[in-house]
């Protein structure tokens, strides 16, 4: 049994290329729906914030003494508290990015400080002096 396909009409040729065309037209009108859009461009931002900030920083507080400022190495050392579940009390020198704490800081000082740990080492942020070292008697 073989079936045969014949057109019959000249209109039906023409019909079914209108059909095919007419969907060929709608196809490439589609778009994503806005809220497509939108998620599409969130995710897209996410990323950009994930990238920017490494998934490896990590922030510890940190209490202590200020043993010495090393202004041209923009450094200082600190008499650090134990923090529990990262490291025993110890003296050890960070670098600090924030110039003005230079200014502001003397050997004895209390201090309290955010250890950031990256990729590229740790450094000290927020560092706020908690009180003043004792003038030394004359």
């Amino acid at each position: 049994m073989s079936h045969e396909f014949k057109m019959q009409h000249p209109t039906q040729i023409a019909i079914l290329t209108a059909v095919v065309l007419l969907c060929l037209v709608l196809l490439a009108d589609c778009e994503p729906s806005q809220s497509a859009k939108q998620s599409d461009a969130k995710q897209a931002d996410a990323k950009i914030t994930a990238d920017a900030q490494p998934p490896s920083v990590k922030r510890y507080n940190l209490n202590g003494r200020v043993v010495s400022v090393d202004k041209p190495a923009q450094s200082i050392s600190v008499d650090g508290n134990e923090i529990p579940g990262f490291m025993a009390a110890m003296t050890m020198t960070y670098q600090v990015k924030d110039a003005g704490v230079f200014d502001k800081l003397s050997p004895g000082d209390q201090i309290k400080a955010e250890i950031v740990m990256g990729n590229d080492g740790a450094y000290l942020e927020n560092v706020v002096e908690t009180q003043k070292a004792a003038s030394p008697v004359k």
